[in-house]
């Protein structure tokens, strides 16, 4: 059989959406596709494919880039995604079978046509021994969730700092990126309005709120929630003020998601409580979640800095 390595054309999306389907066992519409590797203030994106010679998709890698920076250096954040082979053409651990093949093209890529760029993604353990193994990946981070556990007491100081949502203020949100980019050292994708309203604001199928967090009336940085199939409610994605203890700010906005329930007792088990995020530190957690933060090799390995992802750095949260 002969395979053809080669970009991603326009007219063939929807063969790709097929292969998504038949890959992952759930559908992704063309809505979907475009909006994660056309819209938004992105770099640019790329997909290389695997062609049957009769012209059929069997193969497909991918990566949205977006602007980021680490330590005051501007740099290309590249997300790599839908790597899938269909189930009936995956061979071996040879590097000429599809799966290097898309993954050398996609790293080639990358090198060549962004300044400075990080390659990340998430993927499972399976995938995850595969990659590793043919050197492509390196874990970052595990995806250990972390619930909300009510403060026994509460510091009179937390009294100062305010949660309440908002409708997605552009300008405000480009301020407080640029006043917290300074301090960053870690590899980060540049979380302006711009990016934020693509990512969570104009997501084709997932609903996200958007919370302001104030001291003393001025915002100081913002959380971003998802209310799970589960019915617990996950913190996304979230820019810290450095100032604020964030156990306080979970539990202000904890109150601020369930302004009539009084909050649950330290007697509550953590794992029924309904709010959680990966930056809550947890001892109860039994395991992480089955998502491993990843690095891809882009000529050496970025060990210096890994970054601290958050679950809407994932496409799945």
């Amino acid at each position: 059989m002969s395979i053809y390595i080669s970009e991603l054309q326009p007219s063939e999306i929807p063969q790709a959406c097929a292969l998504f389907e038949r890959v992952f066992g759930h559908p992704i519409s063309l809505a979907q596709w475009l909006w994660k590797y056309s819209a938004g203030p992105r770099l640019g994106s790329v997909n290389w494919v695997a062609r049957h010679e009769n012209g059929q998709l069997i193969g497909h890698v991918g990566a949205t880039v977006f602007a980021g920076t680490a330590s005051g250096t501007v740099i290309s954040m590249a997300q790599v995604c839908d790597v899938m082979v269909d189930p009936g053409a995956r061979g071996g651990l040879s590097p000429h079978t599809i799966y290097p093949q898309l993954m050398r093209a996609l790293q080639a890529t990358l090198r060549e046509r962004f300044k400075q760029p990080y390659a990340y993604g998430f993927t499972g353990l399976r995938p995850y021994k595969l990659g590793h193994r043919l050197g492509f990946y390196q874990e970052r981070q595990q995806a250990r969730p972390g619930y909300f556990e009510p403060l026994k007491t509460f510091d009179w100081r937390a009294s100062l700092w305010t949660i309440h949502p908002s409708n997605w203020p552009l300008t405000t949100l480009d301020t407080l990126w640029a006043r917290h980019a300074k301090t960053l050292s870690r590899p980060t994708v540049a979380r302006t309005g711009a990016y934020l309203a693509w990512r969570y604001r104009d997501h084709p199928s997932h609903h996200y709120q958007l919370w302001l967090i104030s001291h003393l009336g001025r915002n100081q940085g913002w959380l971003i929630t998802c209310e799970m199939p589960n019915g617990h409610t996950c913190i996304v994605d979230a820019q810290l003020p450095a100032s604020a203890k964030v156990p306080s700010l979970v539990q202000k906005l904890y109150q601020a998601i369930n302004p009539n329930t009084q909050a649950a007792t330290s007697a509550t088990p953590a794992t029924q409580l309904p709010l959680f995020a990966w930056f809550l530190p947890n001892q109860d957690t039994p395991s992480p979640e089955p998502i491993i933060a990843l690095e891809i090799l882009l000529g050496n390995w970025q060990t210096q800095h890994a970054p601290q992802f958050h679950p809407g750095d994932t496409d799945v949260f």
